[in-house]
């Protein structure tokens, strides 16, 4: 079952983020239900809480607008001709690779999205003394999964551009 569903992520691995998002978020509810107080950005006073919400939003925005010029860029990548049938073949892997790299970036841009919105507004919202576990889950949550999926693609573009110039 495992093998399966291990397979199932390498044939889309856009998943991933997502599903790192889910996983952080039931996680982080469990440990709110049984841990019954404040906690993560919850925890801090309103003050700083709010300093980090701007920070966050500045940080996401930055890395949203990276993501998006990553899908852009692999866009443009365009196939090579190719003279033999083993260079097509390869030019569609690398084709292939490239867009399931983007898709990656855009699962990720939206959860940099996600945690953009949710700070923007918890810092016109979240001002009592203990924060809104809901809206520091969230955030916590996105910001855990964007990390993992930039990880990822990442790799996975300088793998495409590795095996690219290889090529002659």
């Amino acid at each position: 079952m495992l093998q399966s569903i291990g397979q199932w992520i390498d044939r889309h691995l856009w998943a991933l983020p997502i599903l790192i998002f889910l996983i952080a978020e039931v996680g982080f509810i469990v440990a709110h239900v049984l841990r019954d107080g404040a906690f993560l950005l919850a925890r801090v006073d309103a003050e700083n809480r709010k300093e980090i919400y701007s920070s966050l939003t500045g940080s996401s925005s930055g890395l949203l607008g990276f993501a998006l010029a990553a899908v852009a860029i692999m866009a443009a990548f365009g196939r090579r001709t190719a003279s033999t049938p083993d260079e097509h073949n390869r030019e569609n892997q690398l084709a292939d690779a490239r867009v399931g790299i983007s898709k990656i970036l855009l699962a990720t841009s939206l959860l940099l999205m996600i945690i953009l919105v949710t700070a923007t507004l918890a810092i016109g919202v979240d001002d009592s003394k203990t924060g809104s576990f809901a809206l520091t889950s969230i955030i916590m949550s996105a910001a855990i999964s964007s990390v993992i999926g930039l990880l990822v693609s990442c790799a996975g573009l300088t793998l495409s551009l590795a095996e690219r110039s290889q090529q002659p």
